[in-house]
């Protein structure tokens, strides 16, 4: 028995196996961390004396998007991990295809906006914030500023640490399977967020649009540029339209 623990102690601390293990580790600590401390629930109950903390409470949740998992995530891959945060995604990408592709992007993203303006449950849950009450240029301004962030510290840890880190030992496939997985779960609401149906079953198909996306163009910054313009087009198209 100890020679057989021993012999897959010594497995996982081979470079790709060891990386995987700690990237699913990080992965799931973080998330812990952020479903229940990093929510716009756990900001109301906490500071409800604030002052349209109806407001404050998706900015909050927006940047502890940011600072758990990209802050962190940076510091973790460069101190644990021991890689260059571009072998994680953090780097450019070619024009040419993918600059092409994210403005192509732009027609399915709005589509994808109008056929959410049908859905009761998205209509109740976007915009995050009601742009009836916090209509001043700051407050859209800060709103989708911590909105970018948020994109940025999803896409991260998704498409980049865990995805990249999946994919030297799962392949490809693999590696997409994982991340979409996590992150459709992540949408349901068994993490407290309560995410529309609709939401998160699109989450599925997008994790492998995304995945794959990010395994071929080699960075996190178009499937990045996507998300956020489905995001911004489901606001303003619900907004508009409904």
């Amino acid at each position: 028995m100890k020679e057989k623990i021993k012999t897959e102690i010594d497995f996982l601390k081979k470079d790709n196996d060891k990386n995987f293990s700690l990237a699913l580790l990080f992965c799931t600590l973080i998330l812990f961390v952020y479903c229940y401390f990093g929510s716009a629930s756990f900001f109301e109950k906490t500071f409800n004396f604030i002052e349209n903390v109806g407001f404050w409470k998706i900015i909050y949740h927006n940047f502890m998007s940011f600072l758990l998992f990209f802050v962190f995530g940076t510091i973790f891959v460069r101190f644990v991990l021991k890689q260059k945060n571009s072998e994680m995604g953090i780097k450019k990408f070619k024009l040419k295809p993918w600059g092409i592709v994210c403005l192509v992007a732009i027609i399915p993203a709005i589509l994808c906006g109008v056929f959410s303006s049908f859905d009761l449950q998205m209509l109740q849950t976007y915009p995050l914030i009601n742009f009836n009450i916090y209509f001043e240029p700051w407050q859209i301004i800060l709103y989708y500023t911590s909105y970018i962030c948020y994109y940025i510290g999803w896409e991260f840890l998704f498409r980049g640490i865990l995805y990249f880190s999946s994919e030297k030992k799962c392949g490809v496939l693999g590696a997409i399977l994982i991340t979409t997985l996590i992150s459709a779960l992540i949408h349901t609401s068994i993490a407290g967020f309560g995410k529309p149906m609709l939401e998160t079953l699109s989450a599925i198909p997008a994790g492998f649009i995304f995945g794959y996306v990010a395994s071929k163009s080699r960075s996190i910054y178009p499937s990045l540029i996507i998300h956020f313009l489905i995001g911004l087009s489901t606001d303003l198209c619900i907004f508009l339209l409904a």
